[in-house]
């Protein structure tokens, strides 16, 4: 089996602004509206496209990190890290930063626990962490465990989806390296079990759907992502 750098390095993510991404943007932006000084910004997991990037504002500093070598997109400081064998404390040891971006990268982490701490390291009493990880316990996912079907986000194999039985839910098609994935309840665990302080949760559809949109209206746990907003 490759290492897991290679694995993911052959699942370039697809990039493309999503209603999760606009979330994001739309955080950045209040916390702007209350904190007028230049700010310094954390892309972890920035992806190929670093789509947050053009939504940053003339005056902040946007620092961004991922694995790949190279990125399709101009950022202010960008550094190569992977994220199961290093650590951004030793990148930007001594550095704070006031919004940390991390969208879906815990989920493909051995240790999300080491990468939440490091997190937590490079914040400040007014930073706020903006993650987002898909959700288990997903209206969909319940159903379809009814009928043994193995659930979306789940991953068995290093190679290929499995377990789906058709085509349409996945079947046979390359997986995008999941390792560990949460619940709802399980992700909340973990952020408090971690020291974070839940300032507020928005739960996105994956797919723009009616009826993922009115799920998500009335519950989180149901929901296909969360988005966490985050305090040290």
């Amino acid at each position: 089996m490759k290492n897991f750098k290679e694995f993911l390095l052959q699942r370039k993510t697809a990039s493309g602004f999503n209603i999760r991404l606009r979330c994001f943007a739309d955080e950045y932006l209040n916390y702007k509206r209350v904190h007028q000084n230049p700010i310094r910004i954390l892309d972890v997991g920035c992806g190929h496209n670093c789509e947050l990037f053009n939504y940053k504002q003339k005056e902040d500093k946007y620092y961004a990190c991922d694995f790949y070598e190279v990125i399709n997109a101009q950022v202010d400081d960008y550094k190569v890290i992977n994220f199961n064998e290093e650590k951004l404390t030793n990148r930007y040891g001594g550095e704070k930063f006031d919004i940390i971006f991390c969208g879906e990268v815990i989920e493909h982490l051995f240790s999300p626990d080491s990468l939440l701490s490091e997190m937590m390291d490079l914040m400040n009493e007014e930073s706020i962490l903006i993650l987002s990880t898909p959700n288990l316990g997903y209206y969909v996912n319940r159903f379809l465990l009814l009928f043994g079907i193995n659930p979306l986000f789940l991953e068995n194999s290093s190679e290929v989806k499995l377990g789906r039985k058709f085509k349409f839910l996945g079947q046979f098609n390359k997986t995008e390296g999941h390792i560990r994935v949460f619940t709802y309840g399980a992700l909340r665990d973990l952020l408090e079990l971690k020291g974070f302080k839940i300032v507020k949760i928005i739960s996105v559809p994956v797919w723009e759907n009616v009826v993922d949109r009115i799920v998500c209206f009335f519950s989180r746990s149901l929901s296909a992502d969360n988005i966490f907003i985050l305090k040290k």
